[in-house]
Protein backbone atom coordinates (compact mmCIF):
# COMPACT_ATOMS: atom_id res chain seq x y z
CA UNK A 1 0.00 0.00 0.00
CA UNK A 2 1.04 3.46 -0.83
CA UNK A 3 2.56 5.82 1.87
CA UNK A 4 0.99 8.69 0.79
CA UNK A 5 -2.26 9.66 -1.09
CA UNK A 6 -1.72 12.75 -1.73
CA UNK A 7 -0.35 16.52 -2.01
CA UNK A 8 -1.06 20.00 -1.69
CA UNK A 9 0.81 23.23 -2.59
CA UNK A 10 0.25 26.78 -1.31
CA UNK A 11 2.10 29.85 -1.73
CA UNK A 12 1.77 32.28 0.36
CA UNK A 13 4.52 35.49 1.07
CA UNK A 14 6.74 34.37 -1.76
CA UNK A 15 6.93 30.98 0.06
CA UNK A 16 6.06 27.52 -0.47
CA UNK A 17 4.35 24.96 1.40
CA UNK A 18 3.83 21.22 0.48
CA UNK A 19 1.00 19.37 2.68
CA UNK A 20 1.43 15.65 2.17
CA UNK A 21 -1.57 13.44 3.26
CA UNK A 22 -0.81 9.71 4.08
CA UNK A 23 -2.78 6.94 3.29
CA UNK A 24 -6.10 5.81 5.11
CA UNK A 25 -4.05 2.91 7.13
CA UNK A 26 -1.63 5.56 8.54
CA UNK A 27 -4.19 7.69 9.96
CA UNK A 28 -5.23 4.93 11.85
CA UNK A 29 -2.23 4.64 13.79
CA UNK A 30 -1.07 8.38 13.77
CA UNK A 31 -0.83 8.24 17.58
CA UNK A 32 1.90 5.72 17.15
CA UNK A 33 4.13 8.54 15.52
CA UNK A 34 4.58 11.01 18.51
CA UNK A 35 7.70 13.06 19.74
CA UNK A 36 8.87 9.49 21.22
CA UNK A 37 9.25 7.95 17.97
CA UNK A 38 12.29 9.50 16.64
CA UNK A 39 13.58 6.70 14.06
CA UNK A 40 9.66 6.54 12.88
CA UNK A 41 9.14 10.23 12.22
CA UNK A 42 13.13 10.35 10.53
CA UNK A 43 11.82 7.58 8.60
CA UNK A 44 8.72 9.09 7.64
CA UNK A 45 10.59 12.41 6.60
CA UNK A 46 12.88 10.24 4.46
CA UNK A 47 9.84 8.73 2.89
CA UNK A 48 8.40 12.50 1.98
CA UNK A 49 11.42 13.44 0.47
CA UNK A 50 11.65 10.65 -1.56
CA UNK A 51 7.47 11.11 -2.93
CA UNK A 52 8.18 14.63 -3.46
CA UNK A 53 11.06 14.30 -5.82
CA UNK A 54 9.10 11.59 -7.91
CA UNK A 55 6.02 13.99 -7.80
CA UNK A 56 7.38 17.69 -7.74
CA UNK A 57 10.61 17.62 -8.48
CA UNK A 58 10.46 21.52 -9.97
CA UNK A 59 10.28 22.79 -6.25
CA UNK A 60 13.80 23.10 -4.72
CA UNK A 61 12.83 25.13 -1.51
CA UNK A 62 9.71 24.32 0.60
CA UNK A 63 8.24 23.87 4.12
CA UNK A 64 7.24 20.19 4.16
CA UNK A 65 3.80 19.44 6.08
CA UNK A 66 3.10 15.66 6.90
CA UNK A 67 -0.43 15.42 8.03
CA UNK A 68 -2.70 11.92 9.06
CA UNK A 69 -6.38 13.60 8.95
CA UNK A 70 -6.25 16.42 11.16
CA UNK A 71 -2.97 15.32 12.74
CA UNK A 72 0.32 17.08 11.92
CA UNK A 73 3.07 14.04 12.00
CA UNK A 74 5.88 16.42 11.17
CA UNK A 75 6.58 19.60 9.91
CA UNK A 76 10.20 20.70 8.33
CA UNK A 77 11.95 22.66 5.55
CA UNK A 78 13.74 21.50 2.39
CA UNK A 79 15.88 22.10 -0.55
CA UNK A 80 18.26 20.71 -2.47
CA UNK A 81 20.85 18.56 -1.65
CA UNK A 82 23.97 21.28 -1.63
CA UNK A 83 24.35 24.89 -2.23
CA UNK A 84 24.83 25.25 -6.02
CA UNK A 85 27.09 28.08 -7.82
CA UNK A 86 26.00 29.03 -11.41
CA UNK A 87 28.96 31.76 -11.49
CA UNK A 88 32.39 31.19 -12.92
CA UNK A 89 34.57 34.59 -14.40
CA UNK A 90 38.49 34.70 -15.77
CA UNK A 91 39.93 36.99 -16.24
CA UNK A 92 41.68 37.65 -19.91
CA UNK A 93 45.75 38.75 -19.82
CA UNK A 94 47.98 37.03 -22.37
CA UNK A 95 47.33 36.61 -25.41
CA UNK A 96 44.88 38.25 -28.29
CA UNK A 97 41.19 37.90 -29.36
CA UNK A 98 42.31 35.05 -31.43
CA UNK A 99 43.71 33.14 -28.65
CA UNK A 100 41.20 34.35 -26.10
CA UNK A 101 38.35 32.93 -27.92
CA UNK A 102 40.33 30.06 -27.98
CA UNK A 103 41.00 29.58 -24.90
CA UNK A 104 37.38 30.72 -24.26
CA UNK A 105 35.81 27.33 -26.59
CA UNK A 106 38.25 25.22 -24.09
CA UNK A 107 36.44 26.47 -21.27
CA UNK A 108 33.22 23.99 -22.51
CA UNK A 109 30.73 26.19 -21.44
CA UNK A 110 32.20 26.34 -17.93
CA UNK A 111 32.47 30.17 -17.81
CA UNK A 112 29.95 32.88 -18.07
CA UNK A 113 31.87 36.30 -17.36
CA UNK A 114 35.33 37.13 -18.99
CA UNK A 115 37.12 40.29 -17.54
CA UNK A 116 39.53 41.18 -20.15
CA UNK A 117 42.36 43.24 -19.84
CA UNK A 118 40.71 46.80 -21.77
CA UNK A 119 41.45 49.45 -19.05
CA UNK A 120 44.60 50.83 -17.73
CA UNK A 121 45.27 54.30 -16.67
CA UNK A 122 47.31 57.17 -18.00
CA UNK A 123 49.88 59.07 -15.90
CA UNK A 124 46.76 62.26 -14.38
CA UNK A 125 44.82 58.99 -13.68
CA UNK A 126 42.48 59.58 -16.93
CA UNK A 127 40.98 56.46 -18.59
CA UNK A 128 43.27 54.48 -20.75
CA UNK A 129 42.42 52.05 -23.61
CA UNK A 130 44.46 49.28 -24.18
CA UNK A 131 45.36 47.59 -27.44
CA UNK A 132 43.78 44.61 -25.50
CA UNK A 133 39.96 46.05 -26.98
CA UNK A 134 38.60 44.86 -29.95
CA UNK A 135 34.96 45.00 -30.64
CA UNK A 136 35.00 41.84 -32.58
CA UNK A 137 35.90 39.68 -29.19
CA UNK A 138 33.19 41.89 -27.41
CA UNK A 139 30.65 40.26 -30.41
CA UNK A 140 31.70 37.15 -30.22
CA UNK A 141 31.87 36.60 -26.30
CA UNK A 142 28.38 37.62 -26.87
CA UNK A 143 27.43 35.39 -29.09
CA UNK A 144 28.45 32.81 -26.74
CA UNK A 145 26.28 34.10 -24.10
CA UNK A 146 28.84 35.32 -22.05
CA UNK A 147 29.26 38.74 -20.08
CA UNK A 148 32.49 41.20 -20.74
CA UNK A 149 33.36 42.92 -17.92
CA UNK A 150 36.64 44.69 -18.53
CA UNK A 151 39.36 45.32 -15.25
CA UNK A 152 40.65 48.77 -14.53
CA UNK A 153 44.09 48.01 -13.40
CA UNK A 154 47.39 50.40 -12.06
CA UNK A 155 49.72 47.66 -12.31
CA UNK A 156 50.79 47.61 -8.99
CA UNK A 157 52.02 51.06 -9.52
CA UNK A 158 51.36 52.95 -6.16
CA UNK A 159 51.36 56.14 -7.81
CA UNK A 160 49.02 55.29 -11.14
CA UNK A 161 46.71 54.07 -8.56
CA UNK A 162 46.24 57.25 -6.13
CA UNK A 163 46.01 59.70 -9.63
CA UNK A 164 43.30 57.33 -10.19
CA UNK A 165 41.68 57.84 -7.02
CA UNK A 166 42.53 61.64 -7.12
CA UNK A 167 41.03 62.11 -10.44
CA UNK A 168 37.60 59.36 -9.72
CA UNK A 169 34.98 61.71 -10.61
CA UNK A 170 36.17 61.81 -14.07
CA UNK A 171 37.33 58.87 -14.21
CA UNK A 172 34.17 56.99 -13.21
CA UNK A 173 32.55 59.12 -16.01
CA UNK A 174 35.07 58.33 -18.65
CA UNK A 175 34.59 54.38 -17.40
CA UNK A 176 30.46 54.24 -17.38
CA UNK A 177 30.31 56.07 -20.77
CA UNK A 178 33.28 53.26 -22.52
CA UNK A 179 30.97 50.73 -20.71
CA UNK A 180 27.69 52.46 -22.78
CA UNK A 181 29.08 52.99 -25.71
CA UNK A 182 31.09 49.76 -26.72
CA UNK A 183 28.05 47.83 -25.21
CA UNK A 184 29.98 46.20 -22.06
CA UNK A 185 28.50 44.35 -18.94
CA UNK A 186 30.24 46.48 -16.63
CA UNK A 187 33.40 46.92 -14.85
CA UNK A 188 36.19 45.04 -12.20
CA UNK A 189 38.03 47.65 -10.35
CA UNK A 190 41.44 46.56 -9.77
CA UNK A 191 43.78 49.35 -8.15
CA UNK A 192 46.44 47.57 -5.74
CA UNK A 193 49.46 49.11 -4.22
CA UNK A 194 47.55 51.62 -2.89
CA UNK A 195 47.23 51.81 1.32
CA UNK A 196 44.86 52.01 4.01
CA UNK A 197 45.39 55.66 3.47
CA UNK A 198 43.32 55.73 0.32
CA UNK A 199 40.49 53.49 1.65
CA UNK A 200 38.01 55.54 1.75
CA UNK A 201 38.40 57.11 -1.94
CA UNK A 202 39.11 53.46 -3.54
CA UNK A 203 35.83 52.85 -1.64
CA UNK A 204 34.20 56.42 -3.36
CA UNK A 205 35.60 55.45 -6.73
CA UNK A 206 33.62 52.40 -6.63
CA UNK A 207 30.69 54.14 -5.45
CA UNK A 208 30.63 56.78 -8.17
CA UNK A 209 31.03 53.82 -10.56
CA UNK A 210 28.37 52.44 -9.34
CA UNK A 211 26.18 55.42 -9.63
CA UNK A 212 27.14 56.57 -13.23
CA UNK A 213 26.02 52.97 -14.37
CA UNK A 214 22.33 51.94 -14.73
CA UNK A 215 21.48 48.58 -12.90
CA UNK A 216 22.24 46.15 -15.38
CA UNK A 217 25.94 46.83 -15.44
CA UNK A 218 27.96 44.98 -13.36
CA UNK A 219 30.47 46.88 -10.91
CA UNK A 220 32.55 44.03 -8.97
CA UNK A 221 35.84 44.89 -6.97
CA UNK A 222 38.71 42.66 -6.88
CA UNK A 223 40.05 42.76 -2.89
CA UNK A 224 43.24 41.25 -1.37
CA UNK A 225 43.33 37.98 0.75
CA UNK A 226 43.65 39.12 4.16
CA UNK A 227 43.53 35.87 6.18
CA UNK A 228 44.81 37.98 9.05
CA UNK A 229 43.18 41.04 9.00
CA UNK A 230 45.96 43.46 8.53
CA UNK A 231 44.47 47.06 8.44
CA UNK A 232 47.49 48.75 7.06
CA UNK A 233 49.14 48.58 3.96
CA UNK A 234 47.70 47.04 0.69
CA UNK A 235 45.37 45.08 2.62
CA UNK A 236 44.13 47.88 4.50
CA UNK A 237 42.98 50.03 0.90
CA UNK A 238 40.32 48.07 0.57
CA UNK A 239 36.99 48.70 3.36
CA UNK A 240 35.60 45.07 2.47
CA UNK A 241 31.86 46.21 3.97
CA UNK A 242 31.29 49.46 2.40
CA UNK A 243 32.75 48.25 -1.20
CA UNK A 244 30.03 45.84 -0.65
CA UNK A 245 27.59 48.35 -0.40
CA UNK A 246 28.48 49.44 -3.86
CA UNK A 247 29.89 46.64 -5.74
CA UNK A 248 27.87 43.41 -7.15
CA UNK A 249 30.56 41.10 -5.58
CA UNK A 250 33.93 41.27 -4.14
CA UNK A 251 36.19 38.87 -6.22
CA UNK A 252 39.07 37.85 -3.22
CA UNK A 253 42.24 36.97 -4.72
CA UNK A 254 42.78 34.08 -3.10
CA UNK A 255 46.50 33.48 -4.21
CA UNK A 256 49.71 34.41 -3.49
CA UNK A 257 50.47 33.24 -0.03
CA UNK A 258 54.39 33.02 -0.99
CA UNK A 259 55.27 35.47 -3.59
CA UNK A 260 57.86 36.50 -5.76
CA UNK A 261 60.49 37.19 -3.37
CA UNK A 262 59.35 35.36 -0.31
CA UNK A 263 60.51 32.07 0.99
CA UNK A 264 59.09 29.11 -1.24
CA UNK A 265 55.77 27.62 -0.02
CA UNK A 266 52.00 27.10 -1.45
CA UNK A 267 50.56 29.71 -3.97
CA UNK A 268 47.48 29.18 -1.90
CA UNK A 269 47.07 26.38 0.46
CA UNK A 270 43.31 25.71 2.02
CA UNK A 271 43.44 26.92 5.39
CA UNK A 272 45.02 30.14 3.88
CA UNK A 273 41.95 30.72 1.84
CA UNK A 274 39.18 29.48 3.93
CA UNK A 275 40.42 32.07 6.17
CA UNK A 276 40.66 34.74 3.65
CA UNK A 277 36.36 33.72 2.98
CA UNK A 278 36.04 33.69 6.78
CA UNK A 279 37.35 37.64 7.47
CA UNK A 280 35.22 38.63 4.34
CA UNK A 281 31.88 36.96 6.05
CA UNK A 282 33.03 38.26 9.69
CA UNK A 283 33.65 42.28 7.90
CA UNK A 284 29.85 41.44 6.67
CA UNK A 285 30.16 41.24 3.20
CA UNK A 286 27.67 38.22 2.66
CA UNK A 287 28.21 35.39 0.88
CA UNK A 288 26.54 36.14 -2.47
CA UNK A 289 28.17 38.82 -2.86
CA UNK A 290 32.05 36.97 -2.74
CA UNK A 291 33.23 35.40 -5.76
CA UNK A 292 36.59 33.62 -4.43
CA UNK A 293 39.30 33.83 -6.81
CA UNK A 294 41.16 30.68 -7.65
CA UNK A 295 45.04 31.15 -9.39
CA UNK A 296 45.75 29.17 -12.07
CA UNK A 297 49.40 29.65 -11.69
CA UNK A 298 52.46 28.46 -9.80
CA UNK A 299 56.03 29.64 -8.10
CA UNK A 300 59.41 28.34 -8.53
CA UNK A 301 62.45 28.58 -6.41
CA UNK A 302 65.91 27.42 -7.29
CA UNK A 303 67.68 26.01 -4.80
CA UNK A 304 70.75 28.16 -3.84
CA UNK A 305 69.04 31.46 -5.14
CA UNK A 306 68.96 34.78 -2.98
CA UNK A 307 65.22 35.44 -4.43
CA UNK A 308 62.76 33.25 -6.33
CA UNK A 309 59.24 33.01 -6.28
CA UNK A 310 58.79 34.03 -9.95
CA UNK A 311 55.25 32.62 -11.93
CA UNK A 312 54.74 30.34 -14.16
CA UNK A 313 51.19 28.69 -15.87
CA UNK A 314 49.79 25.70 -14.35
CA UNK A 315 49.79 23.94 -17.33
CA UNK A 316 53.88 24.64 -17.95
CA UNK A 317 53.89 22.92 -14.71
CA UNK A 318 53.37 19.94 -15.90
CA UNK A 319 55.22 20.24 -18.86
CA UNK A 320 58.20 20.93 -17.26
CA UNK A 321 57.26 18.13 -14.72
CA UNK A 322 57.04 15.43 -17.78
CA UNK A 323 60.27 16.41 -19.76
CA UNK A 324 62.66 16.75 -17.01
CA UNK A 325 61.17 13.44 -14.90
CA UNK A 326 60.09 16.00 -12.13
CA UNK A 327 58.98 14.44 -8.62
CA UNK A 328 55.67 15.40 -7.49
CA UNK A 329 54.22 15.47 -3.64
CA UNK A 330 50.77 16.56 -2.39
CA UNK A 331 51.16 18.16 1.23
CA UNK A 332 48.41 17.10 2.74
CA UNK A 333 48.22 20.10 5.57
CA UNK A 334 48.28 22.83 3.02
CA UNK A 335 46.04 20.70 -0.37
CA UNK A 336 48.87 22.02 -2.72
CA UNK A 337 51.08 19.92 -4.82
CA UNK A 338 54.82 20.73 -5.05
CA UNK A 339 57.07 19.41 -7.63
CA UNK A 340 61.18 19.21 -7.84
CA UNK A 341 62.50 19.66 -11.13
CA UNK A 342 66.43 18.94 -11.93
CA UNK A 343 67.62 20.93 -15.34
CA UNK A 344 71.07 19.02 -15.89
CA UNK A 345 73.71 20.51 -18.21
CA UNK A 346 73.29 20.17 -21.69
CA UNK A 347 69.65 20.03 -20.95
CA UNK A 348 67.59 22.18 -23.06
CA UNK A 349 66.72 25.27 -20.78
CA UNK A 350 62.91 26.27 -20.58
CA UNK A 351 61.92 29.55 -20.85
CA UNK A 352 59.03 30.83 -18.36
CA UNK A 353 57.22 34.35 -19.27
CA UNK A 354 60.61 35.28 -21.28
CA UNK A 355 63.13 34.15 -18.52
CA UNK A 356 65.63 31.32 -19.52
CA UNK A 357 66.00 28.50 -16.75
CA UNK A 358 69.46 28.14 -16.04
CA UNK A 359 70.60 24.17 -14.48
CA UNK A 360 69.89 23.67 -11.40
CA UNK A 361 67.49 22.16 -8.89
CA UNK A 362 63.94 23.88 -8.66
CA UNK A 363 60.99 23.30 -6.65
CA UNK A 364 57.80 24.16 -7.87
CA UNK A 365 54.51 25.34 -5.62
CA UNK A 366 51.55 24.79 -7.76
CA UNK A 367 47.78 24.16 -8.13
CA UNK A 368 46.51 20.78 -9.58
CA UNK A 369 42.97 19.76 -10.49
CA UNK A 370 42.98 18.26 -6.56
CA UNK A 371 44.47 21.13 -4.62
CA UNK A 372 41.63 23.92 -7.05
CA UNK A 373 38.28 21.25 -6.14
CA UNK A 374 39.49 21.77 -2.44
CA UNK A 375 38.78 25.08 -2.66
CA UNK A 376 35.61 25.26 -4.81
CA UNK A 377 34.48 22.96 -1.67
CA UNK A 378 34.85 26.01 0.31
CA UNK A 379 32.25 27.79 -2.13
CA UNK A 380 29.72 25.14 -1.24
CA UNK A 381 30.57 25.33 2.54
CA UNK A 382 30.39 28.80 2.83
CA UNK A 383 27.69 29.22 0.37
CA UNK A 384 29.60 31.83 -1.94
CA UNK A 385 28.44 33.23 -4.99
CA UNK A 386 30.52 31.43 -7.16
CA UNK A 387 34.54 31.25 -8.75
CA UNK A 388 37.13 33.38 -10.60
CA UNK A 389 40.65 32.57 -12.10
CA UNK A 390 43.52 34.47 -12.71
CA UNK A 391 43.73 33.64 -15.83
CA UNK A 392 42.36 32.06 -18.55
CA UNK A 393 44.81 30.04 -20.28
CA UNK A 394 47.41 29.02 -17.53
CA UNK A 395 45.01 26.08 -16.74
CA UNK A 396 45.22 22.12 -17.80
CA UNK A 397 42.36 22.63 -19.60
CA UNK A 398 41.45 18.86 -17.96
CA UNK A 399 40.26 21.27 -15.17
CA UNK A 400 36.94 21.79 -18.01
CA UNK A 401 35.78 18.61 -17.62
CA UNK A 402 33.96 18.43 -14.68
CA UNK A 403 34.16 22.50 -13.59
CA UNK A 404 30.21 22.57 -14.00
CA UNK A 405 29.69 19.16 -11.42
CA UNK A 406 32.55 20.77 -8.71
CA UNK A 407 29.97 23.83 -9.08
CA UNK A 408 26.60 22.53 -9.22
CA UNK A 409 26.84 19.16 -6.71
CA UNK A 410 23.87 18.64 -5.72
CA UNK A 411 21.98 15.30 -7.74
CA UNK A 412 18.35 16.78 -7.55
CA UNK A 413 17.44 15.82 -4.43
CA UNK A 414 16.22 17.37 -1.45
CA UNK A 415 17.12 17.10 1.70
CA UNK A 416 16.09 18.00 4.99
CA UNK A 417 17.96 21.91 5.96
CA UNK A 418 20.37 21.13 8.60
CA UNK A 419 20.40 24.53 11.38
CA UNK A 420 22.37 27.52 9.54
CA UNK A 421 25.82 27.22 11.60
CA UNK A 422 27.31 30.66 12.44
CA UNK A 423 31.04 31.37 10.72
CA UNK A 424 33.61 30.87 12.86
CA UNK A 425 37.18 31.08 13.17
CA UNK A 426 39.29 28.70 15.35
CA UNK A 427 41.81 30.97 17.33
CA UNK A 428 45.33 29.78 18.40
CA UNK A 429 45.85 30.92 22.26
CA UNK A 430 48.41 33.27 22.47
CA UNK A 431 50.26 34.51 25.08
CA UNK A 432 53.99 35.41 26.31
CA UNK A 433 56.27 33.34 24.35
CA UNK A 434 54.08 33.39 21.07
CA UNK A 435 55.38 34.00 17.38
CA UNK A 436 54.08 34.88 14.07
CA UNK A 437 51.80 36.04 11.94
CA UNK A 438 48.66 35.18 14.24
CA UNK A 439 50.67 37.42 16.81
CA UNK A 440 51.40 39.85 14.14
CA UNK A 441 47.34 40.16 13.60
CA UNK A 442 47.00 40.39 17.24
CA UNK A 443 49.39 43.71 17.34
CA UNK A 444 47.83 44.78 14.39
CA UNK A 445 44.21 44.75 15.77
CA UNK A 446 45.19 46.21 19.16
CA UNK A 447 46.76 49.06 17.66
CA UNK A 448 44.37 50.13 15.52
CA UNK A 449 41.84 49.94 18.67
CA UNK A 450 44.57 52.29 20.52
CA UNK A 451 45.56 49.62 23.00
CA UNK A 452 48.98 48.92 21.27
CA UNK A 453 51.23 51.13 20.17
CA UNK A 454 54.35 49.33 19.73
CA UNK A 455 56.29 47.53 16.70
CA UNK A 456 54.32 44.67 14.67
CA UNK A 457 57.22 42.02 15.37
CA UNK A 458 54.83 38.92 15.44
CA UNK A 459 56.25 37.91 19.02
CA UNK A 460 54.23 38.33 21.99
CA UNK A 461 56.17 40.36 24.53
CA UNK A 462 55.27 42.04 27.44
CA UNK A 463 54.07 45.21 25.73
CA UNK A 464 51.66 42.96 23.93
CA UNK A 465 50.75 41.45 27.14
CA UNK A 466 49.59 44.82 28.55
CA UNK A 467 47.95 45.30 26.06
CA UNK A 468 46.16 42.57 26.03
CA UNK A 469 45.40 43.31 29.94
CA UNK A 470 43.93 46.60 29.28
CA UNK A 471 41.61 45.17 26.37
CA UNK A 472 40.26 42.18 28.49
CA UNK A 473 39.58 44.79 31.25
CA UNK A 474 37.96 47.67 28.71
CA UNK A 475 35.37 44.79 27.79
CA UNK A 476 35.05 42.87 30.89
CA UNK A 477 36.43 39.72 30.25
CA UNK A 478 38.81 37.56 32.79
CA UNK A 479 42.33 39.63 33.03
CA UNK A 480 45.12 37.44 32.16
CA UNK A 481 47.26 38.45 29.58
CA UNK A 482 46.30 35.72 27.36
CA UNK A 483 44.51 36.51 24.06
CA UNK A 484 42.44 33.18 23.98
CA UNK A 485 39.36 32.85 21.82
CA UNK A 486 37.25 35.29 23.83
CA UNK A 487 39.67 37.68 23.75
CA UNK A 488 40.21 37.77 19.51
CA UNK A 489 36.84 36.99 18.88
CA UNK A 490 35.72 40.31 20.26
CA UNK A 491 38.62 42.44 19.34
CA UNK A 492 38.33 41.29 15.73
CA UNK A 493 34.62 41.68 15.76
CA UNK A 494 34.82 45.40 16.31
CA UNK A 495 34.67 47.95 13.70
CA UNK A 496 37.67 49.21 12.10
CA UNK A 497 38.57 53.14 13.24
CA UNK A 498 40.26 55.46 10.99
CA UNK A 499 43.21 57.31 12.23
CA UNK A 500 44.31 60.65 10.72
CA UNK A 501 47.70 62.01 10.71
CA UNK A 502 47.63 65.81 11.94
CA UNK A 503 47.76 68.26 9.10
CA UNK A 504 49.34 71.64 9.19
CA UNK A 505 50.85 74.55 7.23
CA UNK A 506 54.26 73.01 5.69
CA UNK A 507 52.51 69.40 5.69
CA UNK A 508 53.04 67.48 2.49
CA UNK A 509 52.08 63.93 0.62
CA UNK A 510 48.74 62.33 -0.60
CA UNK A 511 46.99 62.93 2.83
CA UNK A 512 47.02 66.92 2.11
CA UNK A 513 46.16 65.70 -1.55
CA UNK A 514 43.23 64.00 0.14
CA UNK A 515 42.38 66.92 2.44
CA UNK A 516 42.32 69.64 -0.36
CA UNK A 517 39.95 67.11 -2.63
CA UNK A 518 37.49 67.12 0.45
CA UNK A 519 37.28 69.90 0.78
CA UNK A 520 37.02 71.12 -3.05
CA UNK A 521 34.18 69.16 -3.07
CA UNK A 522 32.79 70.59 -0.27
CA UNK A 523 32.97 73.82 -1.34
CA UNK A 524 35.27 75.01 0.75
CA UNK A 525 38.56 75.23 -1.17
CA UNK A 526 39.51 76.57 -4.94
CA UNK A 527 43.06 76.05 -5.23
CA UNK A 528 44.80 73.40 -7.48
CA UNK A 529 45.09 69.59 -5.80
CA UNK A 530 48.48 69.95 -5.06
CA UNK A 531 49.45 67.95 -2.16
CA UNK A 532 51.19 70.83 -0.25
CA UNK A 533 48.88 72.41 2.91
CA UNK A 534 49.64 76.06 2.22
CA UNK A 535 48.00 79.16 3.57
CA UNK A 536 44.47 78.36 1.15
CA UNK A 537 44.73 75.20 2.71
CA UNK A 538 44.50 76.70 5.72
CA UNK A 539 42.11 78.90 5.32
CA UNK A 540 39.80 76.69 3.73
CA UNK A 541 40.35 74.19 6.92
CA UNK A 542 39.87 77.20 9.28
CA UNK A 543 36.05 78.20 7.00
CA UNK A 544 35.19 74.39 7.63
CA UNK A 545 35.78 74.29 10.99
CA UNK A 546 33.64 77.98 12.02
CA UNK A 547 30.79 76.38 9.83
CA UNK A 548 31.02 72.75 11.48
CA UNK A 549 31.52 74.49 15.20
CA UNK A 550 34.87 72.79 15.92
CA UNK A 551 37.96 73.97 17.41
CA UNK A 552 38.95 77.06 15.05
CA UNK A 553 42.86 76.60 14.42
CA UNK A 554 43.73 75.79 10.86
CA UNK A 555 44.80 72.44 11.48
CA UNK A 556 43.61 69.55 10.41
CA UNK A 557 43.46 66.85 13.33
CA UNK A 558 41.09 63.83 14.03
CA UNK A 559 38.24 65.68 14.53
CA UNK A 560 38.25 67.99 11.51
CA UNK A 561 38.81 65.19 9.26
CA UNK A 562 36.56 62.81 11.22
CA UNK A 563 33.77 65.62 10.20
CA UNK A 564 35.05 66.27 6.78
CA UNK A 565 35.59 62.86 5.18
CA UNK A 566 32.26 61.97 6.98
CA UNK A 567 30.42 64.30 4.67
CA UNK A 568 31.97 63.53 1.63
CA UNK A 569 31.17 59.55 1.49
Amino acid sequence: MELFKRYEIKQSNGETTIIIHVSNFLEEFANEFGTDQHNKIVSLKNSALEYIQKNVPQVKNATICIMAGSFILASFPMKSSAHSSNFNMSYLYFGNTKTYLSQIDKTKGNLNLVSPSFFDLHSDGSLKITNQFNSKLVSEVHRRKMKVVPFLSNHWDRELGRSALANREKLSSEIANFILKNHLDGVNIDIENVTDEDRDAYTDLVRLTRNKLPKNKEVSVAVAANPYGWTEGWHGSYDYKELAKYADYLFIMAYDEHYQGGPAGPVASRDWVEQSIQYALNQGVSENEIVLGLPFFGRYWKEGASVGGAGVPVKQVEALISKYRGTVSFDSVSKSPKAVITIKKGDPLPVIHGITLQPGKYVFWYENLTSLKAKVDLVHKYDLKGTGSWSLGDENIAIWNNYKNWLTTHDGKPTIIPPKKKVSVNYPTLKIGSKGDQVKKLQTALKVQHFYNGSITGTYDTKTKNAVMAFQKKYHLKVDGIAGIEVQSKLYSLPLTKTYAILKQGSKGSNVTALQNALKKLGFYTGSTHGIYDSKTRDAVINFQKKYHLSVDGIAGVETQTKLFQLVK
